[in-house]
Order: structure tokens, then sequence, then C-alpha cells
């Protein structure tokens, strides 16, 4: 895809996450909306999660027939699986933060994301219940409301918010290292914050609410759009391991400086360490 089709193709999932907004609001108000569970009892889905994701599919396909779609709800387990190739893909998370939306928190987000030969083109958030729209454009800069949007720049991890979503712990192997983690992050950062949406987090780190985000055990459609919001911003994203951050295996070390996501990742190591020690005693 060329520059020209990359900025219709970021056009047109704008409008359609635009007019997803209504659905959102309208399932947010309801208190009676139907909510089932997806097989662990914190993941849940929503009627509203499958109307947004059908209006974002159906439009995006009907003008890009032979693009991939890779959506939360919709996507079977063999296509997730699939790898990445020179296909156009959209990446796509109808609600982020679905137990936010069903208890009426206002931290939730559409997630629209783009990738063009195993590259991120576009990222689209939308927070329809703050009216808060975070875009960005492969080497376009990120933007917030239409307003440029840098992240904060701090190298330190003493003058750190960071993001930290204490319940990913919920899954017991990730526990000792979640928790390890925010007692190391604790004892240096201004504070530790859990949204309890990944990508809305992503999009308060590229617009200098928080100055990191260390996350692991999600899908892609959890952080494709965030990714390339923080990185046009101006922020670093990597690998939790310290290599390249992996579209499709989105465990992230994100950070508003290079220096801070190193020292991130020593902390990150250094937990490891601690864990594996533990497990062969």
């Amino acid at each position: 895809m060329n520059d020209q089709q990359i900025r219709e193709a970021f056009d047109l999932a704008l409008d359609l996450t635009k007019q997803c907004g209504p659905i959102v609001l309208d399932g947010f108000h309801n208190s009676s909306k139907d909510v089932a569970s997806k097989g662990r009892h914190w993941d849940l889905v929503t009627e509203y999660d499958r109307r947004v994701e059908d209006v974002l599919i159906e439009g995006l396909k009907k003008r890009f027939p032979d693009h991939r779609m890779l959506g939360e709800e919709s996507s079977t387990e063999a296509n997730r699986k699939e790898a990445l190739d020179d296909r156009p893909t959209w990446i796509i998370d109808p609600i982020d933060g679905t137990i936010n939306f069903v208890r009426g928190v206002k931290f939730i987000a559409i997630s629209v994301a783009l990738v063009v030969a195993k590259k991120l083109k576009i990222g689209i958030l939308y927070n329809p219940c703050l009216d808060e729209m975070y875009t960005a454009i492969d080497g376009q800069g990120a933007f917030l409301n239409g307003k440029r949007i840098r992240v904060s720049g701090v190298e330190d991890l003493k003058g750190a918010l960071i993001g930290h979503e204490i319940s990913i712990a919920s899954y017991a192997v990730a526990r000792p290292h979640m928790f390890g983690r925010a007692e190391e992050f604790i004892k240096e950062c201004v504070g530790l914050r859990a949204l309890g949406s990944a990508a809305l987090s992503l999009g308060y780190m590229a617009s200098g609410n928080l100055d990191a985000y260390c996350i692991e055990y999600l899908k892609p459609w959890d952080i494709a759009a965030g990714a390339i919001i923080v990185q046009e911003a101006g922020g670093v994203v990597m690998n939790i391991n310290g290599g390249e951050y992996d579209i499709l295996k989105p465990d992230i070390i994100a950070a508003s400086s290079e220096k801070l996501a190193q020292r991130l990742l020593e902390v990150v190591r250094k937990v490891n360490d601690k864990v594996n020690q533990k497990q062969v005693q």
C-alpha cells in the first residue's frame, strides 16, 4: 500500500470507529446488557463487543476485501496463530477494558490497527466515554483529538509513573512476576496505576500521562494500535525480554525513553531470576 492508500484506509477506519462510539455508549449505560464469560471468570464479552466488531470488519471488508481481519471476537484460533505476511492485516479490539465497560468505569477503548508487510502503519484508539481519540500513521506523529502529543521523556525510574496491570496476576504463572515487579518498581517510582485497559494505558503513555507500561500475557489486539501511537509520540516499545516487539506476541516494555526502557528491562530480568531460583529450590 502506498501513502495515499494508507491515508484512505486511515480515514475509513477513523470514520467507522466514530460510528461505533454511540453503540459503545448505549451499552455502557445499559445496566441490563448481556454479559458472558469466554472461559475464565474475568474474561468477559458482551453483545456490544460483537456489534462494534461487526461494524468495523464489515466496513473495512467492503472497501478492502483482500485484507486479513484479526479481531478479538470473530477470529478463529487458527487465524489467530497464522503468522503475519505481506497482506495488509487489520487488528481489532472492539472494546478493550470489557470489565470496566460492564462495571461502568470509563476507562475503555475501541482499538484498530493496520499492519502492512509486517509493519504497523495505522493506530486508532477511541474512548467514547471521555471522547478521547488517539491516532497515528507511520511517520506522521501521534495525536489526541487532532492535537499533536508526545511522551513525557522521563528517563529515571524514580521520576516515573508506571502503568502496571496487577490483574494479570489472575494467571497463576504470571503471579510471582507481576507481584515481584510491583515490589521492585514501587521502591523507586512515583506510583503505579492499573487502568484495566492496555490500549488506553498506551494512549495515556503517548500523551505523557504515564511514563512506562510493562505487560505480558495479552493478545495482539490489546497492544497493536497503542504501540504505534506510543512510537509515533517518541516512545520506545520493545519485547519484554529486550528484543524487538512482536506484533502477534505482545509481551512488551513501553517507555518514554530508551534509558527508562532499559531500567525496566533490568527490573524484569531481576524478578525473572528470582522466580526461576525459587522454582528450582
